[in-house]
């Protein structure tokens, strides 16, 4: 008879249902909520509200993103090294809710004498507790399933909730702005998205925690040394590829943000967007089937090729656009938002592929360490993106003030437009370009799902003797 002391080293993912899938995407929830004031609202209260430079409010919010290169990988490889009786994913996030509220609720609440170091502190320290509960959540959706299509349901799931996120964080401004006709000040706003946020991140994490289970962990024979992974993560050419896709469209997309709310003011001439944003966010939702579909039938990178050349397009349509031409501006403004959902999830449903030729080449499960390089390169484009976007813009002449009675120049306004559509226009066909090459394909990843299947089920090597 003989015993077996030694396992494979794996994080094998049993197929779950897809009602799981569905209860782990409801974290995009809050997490949504929290993201699109930052991008919108957050400079123009640090500008208007407050009265910062446009040039102080973006550099402080680049800065703010230096602590992600050393808490981002720490936390990956961390995740993926030390299992608790909880689990490896779950207590990293549970601690970050407490940590990720209380600087939120500081940065949505500043003095009118608060400063840059004010601004700097409580968005780093709001950012360490993004981190924390960011890393390990988007690992373990990686590890629900290996099946590629599967990925992409579990992406979409999670989307869908990220959508309907962002239309309550729209709807608040709506209800802020044109139903309690408080104005379209900036601070009354993140005042009540607050508070949402407060009420839905714990109830939310609670349900995700309790009823979504991990993987179960085995213990690799021979861990690499943190330094070895990551080498050898940054020699895996797909991995690289999907970054840099994934880097300029974000990039991209930060860019344009945090100059979307001046746009719209003085490009278009519309002083309230909290209608144009339920209208994007809802016609998001409404095309996930759509990229869902195309994925399966195309591949996720050619789908992410065509919601980049549709945007492409739409932006240069954008800048077109003459002031008061709003009907236009809705119509535009919501085709840009059928494409919001592919650039969402089909790079991190295309991650999670590639981590599984990690997984077939090392014997080692690290998707916290993939998604923590991840992390790193994505939030620092988040922060770049207004980092060079609003000196830019005030370089070029534009103003604000607490006031709001400033006139900007036709120049100012021309630049304003260029920065919003032309710039962006130009970073995705670049990313167009990378990802139109992108050779895994569904074909190369069901080989890759076989090979795989097979060493699961292979038994495991024996040791000790026979009795």
């Amino acid at each position: 008879m003989a015993s077996s002391s030694i396992s494979m080293a794996t994080t094998e993912a049993p197929e779950r249902s897809g009602l799981t899938f569905w209860i782990y995407g409801a974290l995009g929830f809050p997490l949504a909520t929290l993201g699109y004031p930052l991008g919108i609202f957050l400079p123009d209260l640090y500008a208007t509200g407050v009265g910062l430079p446009l040039t102080t409010v973006g550099l402080m919010l680049g800065l703010s993103r230096l602590t992600d290169a050393i808490t981002d990988p720490c936390l990956g490889f961390a995740s993926d090294r030390f299992p608790t009786r909880f689990g490896r994913r779950k207590p990293w996030l549970a601690a970050g809710i407490p940590v990720m509220l209380l600087g939120l609720w500081m940065l949505f609440h500043p003095s009118p004498d608060a400063g840059r170091w004010y601004l700097l502190s409580w968005i780093s320290i709001m950012t360490v507790g993004t981190t924390l509960i960011m890393i390990p959540y988007s690992a373990w959706g990686a590890e629900l399933s290996t099946e590629y299509h599967a990925r992409t349901r579990i992406q979409h799931s999670r989307e869908v909730f990220v959508l309907f996120g962002l239309m309550a964080a729209a709807l608040v401004p709506f209800v802020v702005q044109e139903v309690l006709k408080l104005g379209s000040a900036s601070a009354d706003v993140l005042h009540a998205l607050a508070w949402v946020l407060v009420i839905c991140m714990p109830l939310t994490v609670s349900g995700v925690l309790w009823l979504v289970p991990e993987a179960p962990y085995v213990a690799p024979k021979r861990p690499m040394r943190t330094w070895e992974s990551l080498r050898r993560m940054l020699r895996n050419g797909l991995f690289r590829k999907v970054i840099a896709i994934e880097l300029i469209v974000t990039l991209g997309e930060a860019f344009r943000n945090a100059l979307s709310l001046f746009f719209i003011r003085d490009y278009i001439g519309i002083p309230n967007v909290g209608r144009f944003y339920l209208v994007y966010f809802g016609v998001g939702l409404l095309a996930m089937p759509v990229w869902t579909t195309l994925a399966r039938r195309f591949g996720k990178h050619r789908s992410l090729c065509a919601a980049m050349a549709l945007v492409c397009v739409v932006s240069l349509g954008l800048f077109a656009l003459k002031r008061g031409q709003t009907s236009l501006f809705y119509v535009l403004f919501a085709l840009k938002g059928f494409c919001f959902g592919a650039f969402a999830y089909l790079p991190r449903a295309m991650l999670a592929d590639v981590i599984d030729i990690d997984y077939a080449r090392s014997r080692e499960s690290r998707a916290g360490s993939y998604f923590s390089v991840h992390g790193i390169m994505t939030k620092g484009a988040q922060a770049l993106g207004p980092g060079l976007a609003l000196p830019i813009l005030a370089s070029a002449g534009y103003v604000t003030s607490r006031s709001g009675d400033v006139v900007n120049s036709e120049a100012a306004i021309l630049w304003l437009g260029v920065l919003y559509a032309v710039v962006p226009t130009i970073l995705f066909l670049i990313a167009l370009g990378t990802a139109w090459s992108y050779p895994l394909t569904m074909e190369r990843h069901a080989r890759i799902e076989r090979r795989l299947n097979r060493r699961r089920q292979r038994p495991p090597a024996l040791s000790g003797s026979s009795c």
